[in-house]
């Protein structure tokens, strides 16, 4: 999880001024080593980067934008031989330049704070070059949800197969999940399937867990995200990212409680974490299971079929 180390003050503040909290643990390679050169960034720019980051320290001043972000544009940069392709963005946001390399897809992207920094980011890639080169070399693949393939489902592997025929277009039984039509249909259905079903548990839970505190969401969305497990925004909504089906149900339901609880105290103060608490006593096992083991959810997906 990304942490700032700045007086406490400001940081309460900015939990204050902030209008949707986004704070359940960030989908990030916590078992993964830092280059020497991280470790100086890091205690330059005095911030915590995750451990599949290399941070570079800003050496010019902020920019005011009209847009947040810009679209990301793609380079190439040549690691151990092959030509990878690397994404290129621009992020206000950002306190310094940041490489990543996504833990489950092996993804390569460089965020420059500054347009005037773009200019450099692929430079700043290029020296990380060996750092990079030994992330890829972890990196296990991507998993794409079509026949033959094993998965986890609620926290236990399952295999897909297919059927001529069915009580459903997908469902489980006998330890995999049956899918029946045409092939190439196989993992977009699977995807479908596995998006309602974690619909349905946000939504059970989260309406258990709301009542619970005395509050309610005005909206429970399921999504697709790349750096957050949920979200709870300041107009009640809560969001999730379907890939907590895949995980156990005790790690699904602290993260639906997580957000809940948000609903209440927009903050991680320590009444927030009072709340979690009496919703989820043994929340700390969910919390190390998604340190250990989240990154890994990022593996599966529809591939060219999503």
């Amino acid at each position: 999880m990304r942490k700032e180390l700045q007086p406490q003050r400001t940081q309460h503040k900015r939990q204050r001024d902030r209008s949707k909290c986004q704070c359940n643990p960030v989908i990030t390679n916590h078992g993964r080593e830092m280059s020497s050169g991280e470790e100086a960034a890091r205690a330059r720019t005095s911030m915590v980067a995750p451990q599949h980051e290399m941070a570079a320290p800003m050496h010019e001043s902020s920019v005011l934008f009209k847009n947040k972000s810009s679209p990301p544009r793609r380079e190439l940069l040549k690691i151990d031989g092959r030509m990878l392709e690397v994404k290129v963005r621009l992020n206000p946001r950002a306190r310094r330049m940041i490489v990543k390399v996504n833990p489950a897809t092996g993804e390569v992207s460089v965020t420059a704070p500054t347009r005037r920094g773009l200019n450099s980011a692929l430079d700043f890639a290029r020296r990380e070059h060996d750092w990079i080169a030994r992330q890829l070399a972890i990196v296990p693949g991507p998993v794409a949800l079509e026949a033959g393939a094993h998965f986890p489902f609620r926290g236990e592997m399952h295999v897909i197969r297919t059927a001529a025929k069915g009580p459903a277009p997908v469902w489980r039984g006998g330890g995999a999940i049956w899918v029946r039509g045409q092939p190439a249909h196989g993992p977009r259905r699977v995807l479908d399937f596995l998006k309602r079903e974690a619909r349905k548990e946000f939504e059970t839970r989260a309406l258990s867990h709301a009542a619970a505190l005395g509050v309610k969401p005005s909206r429970i969305t399921v999504r697709d995200t790349a750096s957050r497990w949920g979200s709870c925004s300041s107009a009640r909504s809560l969001s999730f990212s379907w890939r907590l089906i895949l995980a156990p149900d005790f790690v699904l339901d602290y993260v639906v409680a997580h957000e809940v609880a948000h609903l209440v105290e927009m903050n991680h103060s320590p009444r927030f974490w009072a709340h979690v608490r009496s919703l989820i006593p043994d929340m700390d096992a969910a919390q190390a299971w998604l340190r250990s083991h989240g990154r890994e959810l990022q593996r599966y997906s529809a591939g060219n079929n999503a």
